[in-house]
């Protein structure tokens, strides 16, 4: 598969948006955490600084820390 991510996409071309499911590098299912689209910072998503990097909150109850060039819709 080709990598079509930016910063505002997956891995698979899929818009990165508050609670996305998503497959991270790590092989494990979850969701975009929509509260960090709701903050206002210039780190975060939308802010000038943003770098990114999007916090997933995973369905065994962990998080992490990935850019959509380690995110998927796909499980394969």
């Amino acid at each position: 598969m080709r990598d079509l991510s930016d910063e505002t996409h997956t891995f698979d071309g899929v818009e990165i948006t508050p609670g996305l499911r998503v497959l991270d590098y790590d092989r494990k299912w979850g969701v975009v955490d929509p509260e960090q689209f709701e903050r206002k910072g210039m780190c975060d998503p939308g802010g000038e600084y943003f770098n990114g990097w999007y916090e997933i909150k995973r369905d065994d109850g962990s998080r992490s820390l990935m850019n959509g060039t380690r995110l998927t819709t796909r499980g394969e």
